[in-house]
């Protein structure tokens, strides 16, 4: 019984929290002025969250995945090894 009233209590307090933060942003945005910061901020994230979806070839890390290379050794090593460790692993969980 007493989880019950503390769960209702949880709940309506997140909501009174959720209604006291909406009145304060209202208030804050009744001004022109706040408007205007406010406009600009959300310009401003519209613009970053556009440029970062289409990573630049400078900042993606990843050149040759999928196409490696016959000639080159040490990515060939690194892949052999790689199968190698996968095999001996599962040859001592069957034995």
């Amino acid at each position: 019984m007493y989880n019950n009233t503390r769960n209702k209590k949880q709940k309506s307090g997140g909501l009174g929290y959720l209604l006291a933060g909406a009145g304060a942003a209202a208030w804050w945005l009744s001004k022109e002025e706040n408007r205007t910061k406010f406009d600009g901020w959300m310009s401003q994230a519209k613009k970053k969250l556009n440029s970062e979806s289409s990573p630049s070839n400078e900042k993606f890390p990843v050149h040759k995945a999928g196409n490696p290379d016959p000639d080159d050794i040490d990515d060939n090593k690194m892949v052999e090894e790689g199968a190698q460790f996968a095999v001996d692993y599962y040859n001592k969980k069957e034995q």
